[in-house]
């Protein structure tokens, strides 16, 4: 039938990846605010992390629902975490904002020298940040502190997939100042997406025996 050949099609394949990218993205911003972001971000990525991770699993599933769920189950447990992040992210801006101000008055050599510093080190946090919420989702019987570890430790154990990420960190930055509307609509899960198709076979070789990674059917 006509109809079977458009379902099966890879036009149609397309356009229902993208729908499903513009929904978990959307719930990611939600859940995200309903915590003021501080709170609330870590387990709203992992929400979305576990929900794109598992697109390619045969089982089907309501992704709000599920999405829903995850946030909620994930929501307490995570809250430490995402306070660490927060201030580690706020320390480093600031120092790399008040260098920056300094240079701009004085044109010191050291002040721009700290000042980039300070910029690559918020790029380090950013990209173990994102390591953290595939290490939660791929290696869910770590703790907080494990986590805290392996964030960072992993960066030198595959330096050039953490440095593509960061490559793709300036390219959505880049796009987004031109084109705002794409980081409400896919920016996101689309950076989620991307990266995960990075780690996924080398997470999954470090898995251990008996560890099952999250996977959104688990919380039908």
């Amino acid at each position: 039938m006509k109809f079977e050949k458009l379902y099966n099609s890879k036009f149609y394949m397309f356009f229902e990846c993208l729908y499903r990218l513009i929904l978990v993205n959307l719930l990611f911003i939600l859940c995200s605010l309903l915590g003021l972001v501080v709170f609330s971000v870590v387990p709203a990525a992992i929400a979305l992390v576990t929900v794109i991770k598992s697109y390619s699993s045969e089982t089907a599933f309501p992704i709000g629902k599920t999405f829903w769920h995850i946030f909620k189950k994930h929501f307490k447990s995570n809250l430490v975490l995402s306070g660490l992040f927060f201030v580690l992210f706020l320390i480093f801006t600031f120092n790399a904002y008040f260098f920056f101000l300094a240079w701009q008055e004085y044109q010191a050599l050291i002040n721009e020298i700290i000042m980039n510093l300070a910029f690559v080190l918020d790029g380090i946090i950013i990209v173990a940040f994102i390591n953290a919420i595939f290490i939660r989702v791929y290696f869910p019987n770590l703790n907080t502190k494990k986590t805290l570890k392996y964030a960072f430790v992993l960066l030198r154990a595959l330096p050039l997939r953490f440095l593509a990420i960061l490559g793709i960190l300036v390219l959505m930055a880049v796009i987004t100042y031109f084109f705002p509307y794409y980081l409400i609509f896919i920016g996101f899960s689309l950076l989620a997406f991307i990266v995960n198709a990075l780690l996924k076979a080398n997470y999954m070789k470090l898995v251990a025996d008996g560890v099952t990674p999250l996977l959104a059917q688990d919380y039908l």
